[in-house]
């Protein structure tokens, strides 16, 4: 088999990076490896028969996709990705704009590592035969303003002005304003005020009676592994989920919920849940904050943002013993 492999160079400690990198040596001793250059994986997997491919892009997501490119042109059978979320949906968001649907095994290494695209830990490694390969689809939702690129996530879309990150090995919150501007790491708190009063959700064009409180955060999330909720009412609308089509949901709440300094709430969070499918379109109207996939910045909103959801957008390595 041709195995590519690539590190998040912006995530992870060293040592785990290390011991990861002897794992995938081990696993996969005598299939046809590549990597990308230096801290990509040229310095981690250390064998002189591994092909290295080399690019003179500039920008991470540029560098990311020169190395992907470079892997398919050798025929790849598997890209194994070691980092976060969000790295983990920059390479999915690849193989589905080129079409493609090659196995995608996702290792953790990053700062959130809770997303569907991540099957394994340094001790789930150490148990993987690659001959083994269990393959499972995963759902995608894909957002896009009408000039602006796709964004693809596989956990969750969310609407704020901070994103999760990590300085200094700690994980904190994220200015989304800087790390668009200039990649700059700043911590800030998250504000509350992300709606205008032209505020407004459509479902297939119909509009969503709107919340009775003020909007603070906004996510959108495949619903992987749907019958977890089945009679579990206490989740609200998405008990009725394994029930009908829907393969995903919006949560419009009045408490930022994703936040580094989780505090127990004096009161009760208020949440208006809206389940669609892939035959739905969502669209969302009056907002004043950033487009965050995954953990990946993607822009400020200036405009409607749709939604969609796509089923089996790809292919995931799971392990055997889930």
């Amino acid at each position: 088999m041709r195995v590519s492999v690539l590190f998040n160079p912006g995530a992870g400690k060293s040592d785990r990076f290390a011991a990861i990198a002897g794992e995938i040596l081990d696993r996969f001793e005598g299939h046809t490896l590549f990597t990308g250059e230096i801290d990509f994986g040229e310095i981690l997997l250390k064998k002189a028969d591994i092909s290295v491919v080399r690019t003179s892009r500039v920008s991470f997501v540029e560098t990311l996709e020169a190395y992907l490119t470079g892997f398919f042109e050798r025929n790849t059978d598997l890209v194994i990705g070691v980092g976060g979320d969000g790295f983990l949906a920059h390479i999915a968001s690849f193989l589905i704009e080129n079409g493609l649907q090659t196995p995608l095994m996702g290792i953790a290494g990053g700062t959130a590592n809770v997303g569907p695209l991540i099957g394994y830990d340094i001790d789930r490694l150490r148990k993987f035969s690659p001959e083994n390969l269990r393959i499972e689809s995963i759902t995608a939702l894909i957002a896009k303003g009408s000039r602006e690129k796709n964004c693809y996530a596989f956990n969750d879309i969310v609407v704020g002005d901070t994103f999760l990150g990590t300085i200094d090995g700690i994980m904190v919150n994220l200015s989304a304003a800087d790390f668009i501007r200039d990649l700059s790491k700043i911590e800030i708190r998250p504000s509350e005020s992300i709606a205008t009063e032209n505020f407004r959700i459509l479902k297939n064009g119909r509009p969503v009676p709107p919340p009775p409180f003020k909007v603070s955060q906004i996510v959108v999330s495949p619903l992987f592994k749907k019958e977890f909720y089945a009679g579990k009412a206490v989740t609200g609308a998405l008990c009725w989920a394994p029930y009908f089509s829907s393969g995903a949901a919006v949560s419009v709440m009045d408490t930022i919920v994703i936040d580094s300094q989780l505090e127990g709430p004096d009161s009760a969070v208020c949440i208006q849940h809206i389940l669609f499918d892939e035959n739905d379109l969502i669209e969302i109207d009056g907002l004043s904050s950033y487009l965050i996939a995954d953990g990946n910045v993607c822009y400020k909103i200036n405009e409607t943002v749709s939604v969609r959801c796509l089923k089996g957008a790809v292919k995931s390595v799971r392990p055997t013993l889930d």
